[in-house]
């Protein structure tokens, strides 16, 4: 079984990302340890540029995503049901015709530490992203691709991968420490 970290960025034109509109211009991975999710590979990062398209880059990014063995990458990452897959399954099927639908998601093993993250913020989904050391939404991205800083976007790829691997390492230390009773009884 592969884990690896996933992260990918849009560009859009409009005040909010849309995964079903926006168009990918990063893509990045990484594999991780499944015992303590420390890297075991360099960071990948795929980007448009690049690559002279998002098409030649998604083409690259597929033969790693897509092997026929849904174990071979296991993303792991935050927020990838809500946008990171919504936008990776709809670019691809735009690009080649792969009509990969709810299957993908229903038969894909996917750990998404958005949950784990909003429960450690007390329940709150404001602002949940700081425990990442996350300092901002990433909105920056689109002045940056449009005036072709795209050092900058690299930049910005590797500090979000880098602080995502650390506190994932701290959630698979301290995660199987935590205990639940086995009767709700137990809980009273």
């Amino acid at each position: 079984m592969g884990e690896y970290y996933l992260d990918i960025e849009t560009y859009s034109p409009h005040e909010k990302p849309d995964p079903l509109k926006d168009k990918i211009v990063a893509i990045a991975y990484q594999r991780l340890s499944t015992r303590d999710g420390s890297p075991e590979g360099k960071l990948e990062i795929l980007t448009e540029w690049g690559f002279g398209s998002e098409r030649s880059m998604l083409a690259a990014f597929k033969s790693v995503l897509l092997t026929g063995n849904d174990f071979d990458f296991v993303p792991i990452g935050v927020n990838l049901y809500g946008f990171d897959l919504l936008a990776l399954i709809h670019r691809l099927n735009r690009h080649f015709r792969l009509q990969l639908g709810m299957e993908f998601f229903r038969s894909r093993p996917v750990v998404d530490i958005k949950s784990v993250l909003v429960m450690i913020n007390r329940g709150s989904f404001s602002r949940y992203e700081h425990l990442l050391g996350k300092e901002s939404d990433g909105a920056q991205i689109r002045e940056w691709y449009e005036s072709k800083r795209y050092s900058k976007i690299t930049k910005y790829v590797k500090q979000e991968a880098a602080n995502f691997v650390r506190v994932y390492r701290i959630l698979k230390r301290r995660m199987p420490q935590i205990s639940v009773p086995k009767t709700l009884h137990s809980l009273t």
